[in-house]
């Protein structure tokens, strides 16, 4: 038998507005090689055209008319995958239960709100994953690139918003008397109800009394303390992070026009603006700078105290060993002037062009900040979140490019310290904390992605005592085999797999995979580290097959294949239909 392409075609054919939404769903999807059909006359099509339309096995349509489709005899299964005007008896027709373009586009754009039910289920990945189940009983040889690093079960990014580094540097104000609120009445009641334990209980005692002494220059407060615990923490388990720095000091930045009704947050503002007002003279000036009318100030304890400058060694070190800097914005999300402000501000300190960004109290408003953060230069945001609760804003475990942006990454925020302990929230123990969050573990084994976490630095102190269930999260990410690592490796391997094409050629028995991947898999990272290889599924008996040139795993139904430029089976049979 002569040589020939043995893949499938998939074709999509949607309204010219759903093109984008469609993109971003194919590279979700990971199909390396996708047939688009623009008709430039939808009722008279060209020869091409329709040659073109009859050598898919399969037709993605929505917001098209189906009297519009060619009868060519070919019989490809058409594949609604949204509302389509007028019918066609002639046609082979699947209507997929939900409308991706439409909920994909809210998904990926706006998110759902924490109240709406379902949150802690990535409805993305489960509506991708219906039509994937379509796909692979027609398409023939269905091959993919699945979310999952090959030698791996998904991803896991662990992030750290450091909001405070001192308590000594802070004014006698909202924030700095808060924590004694909190190390006293709330911990009392968190002692009670068997939250912490009495030797914690009796500790944060203790380090009020350090914190007291440490703001008149005896020794270091607790918050002092806290980084480097937690960069100990994270050496003893083998495992780096990205650390978010505020930009400027004494910044309380602008309110989202959301938050503007908000009773709490007026009340905040009112109170703290009042009380604080001496430590913020001649902000309203930096508001002036921005383009935007009627801009209205945050409440004044958003603002952070400290001054990156003076850290500037503790970032480059970071950077040297395999950490991750990026920066807490303040106004990032408000304006592209802002935007690049902050970015410049954390660039100069690091030397690092690669950085990533996420909003100071998850401030966000689609869709116009995350154009604003790609003007500003950033490779990516991680806003993408709930301070309420834990669980799938955008729908999914994969970063993505947001669908007004080419270059900027969206890494959705999935676990949160605050959501799942902090008063004000859920207000879980360690144990029913670990229990909420676990699930969506399980989820990222089921579909691959990359699971992140946020836990903040003064929660690995008193009075919180919340790093055991980081650390429990970890833990439970090691056993599930994940590749835990900074996010901006996780988005060089989802860029390489965006770009990967595949050919599939038969000789008789002998099949030949080609993978034209960039060579990054194989080339050194942060502090000496590799890319994983990306991970090839190709949906075929695994009885079949009876030789292959690289090891493999077997699935119900399919094969796994590290990804390398040449890949030699042995198959048995006939070309099989899966």
């Amino acid at each position: 038998m002569g040589s020939h392409n043995g893949l499938g075609s998939i074709g999509i054919y949607v309204a010219e507005e759903l093109e984008r939404v469609y993109q971003e769903m194919a590279a979700l999807l990971g199909i390396p090689d996708l047939t688009w059909i623009r008709p430039e006359n939808r009722q008279d099509w060209t020869q091409d055209e329709i040659e073109t339309f009859s050598n898919c096995d399969v037709i993605l349509v929505d917001g098209i008319s189906l009297a519009d489709l060619p009868d060519t005899g070919a019989n490809p299964l058409i594949v609604a995958c949204g509302p389509v005007r007028d019918q066609s008896p002639s046609l082979r027709l699947k209507t997929l239960p939900f409308n991706l373009g439409l909920e994909g586009k809210r998904l990926l754009m706006e998110g759902r709100d924490y109240t709406e039910s379902g949150v802690a289920e990535p409805s993305l990945d489960l509506m991708l994953e219906e039509l994937r189940s379509v796909l692979r009983r027609e398409v023939k040889n269905y091959l993919e690139f699945p979310p999952i690093p090959w030698g791996h079960a998904y991803m896991m990014t662990l992030t750290h918003d450091l909001d405070i580094l001192s308590l000594k540097e802070m004014p006698i104000a909202r924030t700095f008397l808060g924590y004694f609120y909190r190390s006293s009445i709330v911990n009392w009641k968190r002692w009670r109800s068997g939250k912490v334990t009495t030797s914690e209980f009796t500790l944060t005692l203790w380090e009020m009394v350090r914190t007291w002494a440490a703001k008149i220059g005896l020794g270091r407060d607790v918050w002092d303390r806290a980084l480097p615990l937690l960069l100990d923490l994270e050496n003893r388990l083998g495992v780096k992070s990205s650390l978010y720095f505020m930009p400027f000091p004494r910044k309380p930045g602008i309110l989202p026009e959301a938050l503007r009704e908000d009773k709490d947050h007026r009340k905040f503002q009112e109170q703290d603006n009042k009380i604080q007002k001496d430590h913020y003279r001649g902000y309203s000036s930096d508001v002036s700078n921005f383009s935007k009318d009627s801009a209205v100030s945050a409440p004044a304890n958003r603002a952070s105290f400290y001054d990156v400058a003076k850290y500037r060694r503790l970032l480059t070190r970071l950077e040297e060993d395999g950490w991750e800097a990026g920066v807490h914005g303040i106004d990032s999300w408000y304006s592209a002037q802002a935007a690049r402000e902050e970015y410049k501000r954390i660039s100069m300190l690091t030397g690092q062009q690669e950085l990533g960004v996420r909003m100071h109290w998850l401030y966000f408003q689609t869709p116009d900040s995350f154009q604003a953060m790609e003007e500003g230069g950033y490779l990516y945001d991680t806003t993408f979140g709930f301070n309420e609760v834990v669980g799938f804003r955008a729908g999914t475990l994969q970063p993505y490019h947001p669908l007004n942006c080419q270059t900027l990454w969206e890494l959705p925020l999935h676990i949160q310290d605050g959501a799942l302990l902090a008063e004000e929230h859920l207000d879980l123990t360690r144990e029913e904390a670990f229990r909420q969050a676990k699930p969506i573990l399980a989820w990222a084994k089921r579909f691959g992605g990359a699971v992140s976490l946020l836990w903040h630095n003064q929660s690995f102190t008193a009075p919180r005592f919340w790093g055991e269930v980081y650390e429990q999260l970890i833990e439970e990410g090691k056993q599930d085999g994940a590749w835990i690592t900074i996010p901006r490796e996780v988005l060089r391997w989802f860029a390489l797999r965006r770009e990967a094409k595949v050919t599939l050629t038969r000789q008789g028995s002998k099949w030949q995979i080609g993978c034209n991947q960039s060579d990054e898999t194989v080339s050194s990272g942060p502090a000496g580290s590799s890319l994983p290889p990306l991970r090839l599924r190709l949906y075929l008996d695994p009885d079949k097959i009876k030789g292959c040139s690289v090891p493999y795993e077997a699935g119900e139904g399919y094969v796994d294949i590290p990804a390398q430029p040449l890949i030699i089976l042995e198959v048995e049979g006939d070309e099989p239909r899966c």
